[in-house]
């Protein structure tokens, strides 16, 4: 229960009255639906008898709520007869409109209504604070598992039904939640996620991410990207997105410098914690065998020659100071750990490598490292960059 008493003791500076025997009144909005234990750590929200996600308890005002009971593992078992369960935290609140309240039932309940009436289109714009319009939004219609997206002007329709719970999630910005009424139209503002500066100490540089776009023919890409760190450059300006039209041989115009580019360029710093660094495998390379290596490596893993040949030019120079270098790639879905792409109109095919290496003075022995080969499909895009972690190792001596 150590958990939850963390997380209440997070959201509300309250006291916590601790019950075991007292059983909750099972009355109320949908009570009856019974929630499935999906919700990490296995634990039951309620709130005036009503089962509710972790989310509703962020929405209450500590100043509404009138008492907090904590239902540890045996007794919430008991009560609620699921033998999965954790605990169980019942909450009751008071000042609140009924309206108010079941509206908020409605946006974060466990279990979500079932469609009423008749389906309809639903049109919006989505916007930043600052009303710039954000395209690439994704909307998901939570009971129905419908999803659009927003265009370039920030534009969407989704169809619904009244009572559908709509989700607007964007990874550079909080998703937010809105329930559909009769209202035909709605306008959404997102706010920017805060970004957490590393410290200086554990900083390490992510170098040269570059990223290709091959569309099937000439295609509008608004692509944006979460990095998880604090950006230093980008080439062209990224300003919430880069927002291009791109031809299939890969050449990029950007609509705001109005200029043409083979690639999409930015690098930055990252704190990654010393887990990261604890390599299982890998590869032991000598620099005069780097050149090789690299056209092997990187054309398995899917990069055609002009991009094998803008890696090589841009790191060899730096890893031929090295006697033997340590090599390690982040592949695919791996990079989502340091940065994660939304693109609209979404790729067929994604590569994307970042290389992670540091400097050996002697040969060592390590498990080689398994690259997969991604074939290339429909529209495609490339990414590849890297960086240095030889002052982390030494450092932390990992």
């Amino acid at each position: 229960m150590k958990k939850i008493s963390q997380t209440l003791f997070l959201l509300f500076s309250i006291s916590i009255v601790l019950a075991q025997d007292t059983i909750p009144k099972k009355t109320g909005w949908r009570i009856n639906d019974k929630p499935s234990l999906s919700s990490k750590n296995n634990i039951l929200h309620i709130v005036n008898s009503n089962y509710v996600s972790e989310e509703f308890l962020k929405t209450l005002n500590p100043n509404n709520i009138k008492s907090i009971n904590i239902y540890k593992r045996q007794a919430s078992r008991a009560i609620y007869n699921q033998k999965e369960l954790e605990g169980a935290i019942v909450i009751t609140t008071q000042n609140i409109s009924k309206k108010e309240l079941k509206k908020l039932y409605k946006l974060y309940a466990y279990k979500y209504s079932k469609n009423k009436g008749k389906e309809f289109t639903i049109t919006g714009n989505v916007v930043d604070c600052e009303k710039n319009v954000l395209s690439g939004v994704i909307i998901k219609n939570l009971n129905s598992k419908n999803e659009s997206s927003t265009d370039f002007n920030g534009n969407f329709k989704i169809e619904v039904h009244e009572n559908d719970v709509l989700q607007f999630v964007s990874l550079n910005y909080e998703s937010q939640k809105v329930l559909v009424e009769k209202q035909k139209n709605i306008s959404v503002s997102l706010s920017q996620k805060a970004v957490i500066i590393p410290n200086s100490n554990d900083k390490i540089i992510v170098k040269k991410p570059i990223i290709y776009l091959y569309p099937t023919e000439e295609t509008e890409v608004a692509l944006q990207f979460n990095f998880k760190g604090k950006l230093l450059t980008t080439f062209p300006k990224y300003e919430n997105k880069w927002q291009v039209i791109v031809s299939p041989n890969g050449q990029i115009y950007d609509t705001k410098t109005k200029r043409n580019y083979s690639s999409l360029f930015w690098d930055g710093e990252i704190n990654l914690p010393n887990e990261h660094y604890q390599y299982e495998d890998g590869f032991v390379i000598e620099k005069e065998n780097l050149t090789t290596f690299f056209i092997e490596k990187l054309e398995y893993m899917g990069l055609n020659n002009q991009e094998t040949n803008e890696f090589i030019q841009f790191w060899l120079p730096i890893l031929e100071q090295n006697k033997y270098n340590f090599i390690h790639f982040l592949v695919n879905d791996d990079c989502n750990e340091i940065s994660v792409n939304t693109i609209h109109p979404k790729p067929e095919t994604s590569i994307r490598v970042y290389m992670e290496f540091y400097s050996l003075e002697q040969l060592k022995i390590i498990k080689e490292q398994k690259l997969p080969k991604t074939e290339r499909k429909g529209f495609t895009i490339v990414e590849w960059g890297g960086t240095d972690v030889t002052n982390k190792i030494q450092n932390n001596e990992l």
